[in-house]
């Protein structure tokens, strides 16, 4: 049996629901929203192999828009999988923010997470970082 949640709350909800009774958030609108929204969307799903897939399709594709939710993610986050999905992945985007964010993490309570940004800034910045990838997301 499938479970739906509410993409504005992850309140469970009943299949067929069509506004959500927590938040009041319509459920159709969900449908409408680009493959991005939805995306950003899943990084506060209440299961993290959907937020860590989330963070790696975002990576791929190279959204701006994902970094400033990649920082807000680095800052309250504490599951070791999905911060090294988030880290890989804003190491992927081409922008400045992406060293603003790897370097919050070198600040991370997590020695895991201080030590991959620290790899990940001295790969990008030695230029090595297309020759990395696949040691990272394999």
């Amino acid at each position: 049996m499938l479970t739906f949640y509410c993409p504005n709350c992850w309140t469970e909800l009943q299949e067929n629901t069509r506004k959500c009774p927590h938040c009041g958030y319509e459920v159709d609108h969900f449908e409408s929203s680009s493959y991005e929204d939805k995306l950003l969307a899943a990084l506060n799903h209440p299961l993290p192999e959907r937020r860590i897939m989330a963070a790696q399709i975002l990576g791929n594709l190279g959204s701006q828009r994902a970094l400033k939710e990649f920082k807000n993610i680095i800052q309250a986050e504490t599951d070791y999988f999905f911060l090294r999905a988030v880290l890989i992945a804003s190491a992927k985007i081409s922008s400045p923010d992406r060293f603003q964010i790897l370097q919050l993490a070198t600040k991370h309570e997590s020695k895991l997470v201080r030590d991959l940004a620290v790899e990940l800034l001295n790969q990008l910045t030695s230029g090595q970082e297309h020759d990395q990838w696949d040691r990272h997301t394999g």
